[in-house]
């Protein structure tokens, strides 16, 4: 059995460069990196109490595609979306307690029902876990605790609509014992129940 040698396996590997490099067509461009979405407009102060009262407004009223269109959501939260400098979503950002709220929607992409709403916290503010769960449980919807791998997110769902589904996920401070959540993502998706 032979070694390898230190040279060797420099060797090897840039011939395995040279060859990945020529397999490339003229004139490629490098991978393009994504900076994240612009910066939302400032929006209103908002108390934890009406942020929840927003969450479970929405939770209510998606039960059709239209339902989550910018102008629809915008009159269930009571509050203004504007567009962001790129015009990829609208929303609003403004205070909350110690912290900051953030309400965005966009299309996540063309082949999915209706658009996607979003509420993000950040770590000095964030909705009382028990309390949410409570609401989505009595407005019928169903939890789902992942009870393995690295999604932290808890999952509600509940059929809305003809082959459709809602499907909330909120992501807590942890997943085996939530009290905290950061972030609340609305979607609608067809369902076969």
């Amino acid at each position: 059995m032979q070694e390898a040698t230190s040279a060797d396996l420099q060797r090897e590997q840039d011939r395995a460069a040279a060859i990945s490099d020529a397999a490339l067509p003229p004139g490629s461009a490098p991978m393009m990196t994504w900076d994240g979405y612009p910066a939302l407009q400032p929006g209103p102060e908002l108390t934890p109490d009406q942020i929840l009262k927003q969450v479970e407004a929405l939770a209510q009223t998606l039960h059709a595609q239209a339902d989550s269109d910018p102008a629809n959501v915008e009159r269930v939260l009571g509050v203004g979306l504007p567009s962001d400098a790129k015009g990829e979503r609208r929303g609003v950002t403004g205070k909350v307690g110690q912290g900051t709220y953030g309400w965005a929607v966009w299309k996540g992409a063309p082949s999915l029902p209706g658009h996607r709403v979003e509420l993000t916290l950040t770590a000095n503010a964030c909705l009382a876990y028990d309390a949410l769960k409570k609401r989505m449980e009595a407005d019928g919807f169903r939890v789902y605790v992942p009870t393995f791998g690295d999604d932290q997110r808890i999952a509600f769902d509940k059929i809305v609509g003809p082959s459709l589904g809602l499907y909330i996920a909120m992501t807590p401070n942890r997943r085996d014992t939530p009290t905290c959540v950061t972030v609340v993502s609305f979607e609608m998706e067809r369902s076969d129940a």
